[in-house]
């Protein structure tokens, strides 16, 4: 192996592992998690700017309520504004004397109800069997309901821009550009352009436009001089 073979293959291999500069971008980091972060409570709303209608100025009087024009229906007197509120059954303080006294009647094989022990059992049994249709659809009309929060942020996780590289030239070491440069000395190159030496010998065709047009320039030109001479 010549020395200019031994430098190159010392420039090209330096008989080192891959790890050290390959497979850079597997760090290991840890995950970004969705916090919920609660929203502010908003006392109170701010209303929307007025303004008058002929002159587009701001209203200076009091804010028009949205319900202005809201009106009680006028088959059932029913007030929009008025909400029904749900039902809740007053509390019958002398319901266990009443059952302890009353008289049993009782067909068999039936059971009296006022006989069961246990009160709760006694309100499911008689819900259930004396409560009508339509009072079960009016008290799951108007039944409380729970505020839910939801488990996640509004606001999605911030985004990973992917970022690229200014495009560079690649760079060459300089013991690289001296042995191309020696290289490139050293190649023969002929000093002469087929191409254009093709078309230097070919003859052009001729032309009628262009001999017409010559023709119409010479003649203005004479002429033009024709009468520079008369004017002097």
């Amino acid at each position: 192996m010549s020395d200019i073979e031994t430098r190159l293959e010392g420039m090209l291999f330096d008989f080192q592992t891959t790890y050290k500069t390959d497979y850079r971008r597997g760090q290991i980091r840890a995950p970004v998690l969705t916090k919920y972060e609660e929203k502010p409570k908003c006392l109170q709303i701010r209303p929307p700017p007025l303004k008058d209608i002929h002159t587009l100025t701001a209203w200076r009087g009091a804010p028009v309520p949205f319900s202005l024009w809201h009106k009680p229906n006028a088959i059932l007197h029913k007030d929009p504004n008025k909400v029904q509120k749900p039902y809740v059954k007053q509390e019958d303080t002398e319901l266990a004397q009443v059952i302890k006294t009353r008289p049993r009647v009782v067909m068999t094989p039936a059971v009296s109800v006022d006989d069961i022990e246990d009160p709760k059992t006694r309100e499911i049994l008689c819900d259930a069997m004396y409560t009508s249709t339509v009072a079960r659809m009016n008290r799951d009309a108007v039944s409380d309901y729970v505020n839910m929060k939801a488990p996640l942020s509004p606001l999605p996780v911030p985004a990973n821009p992917v970022t690229l590289p200014r495009l560079r030239p690649p760079y060459v070491s300089p013991e690289w550009r001296m042995e191309t440069v020696s290289w490139d000395r050293q190649q023969l190159r002929s000093y002469c352009d087929p191409t254009k030496q093709f078309w230097l010998r070919q003859k052009s065709f001729p032309c009628r436009a262009c001999e017409e047009t010559a023709i119409v320039e010479a003649h203005r030109k004479l002429q033009n001089q024709l009468d520079w001479a008369k004017r002097k």
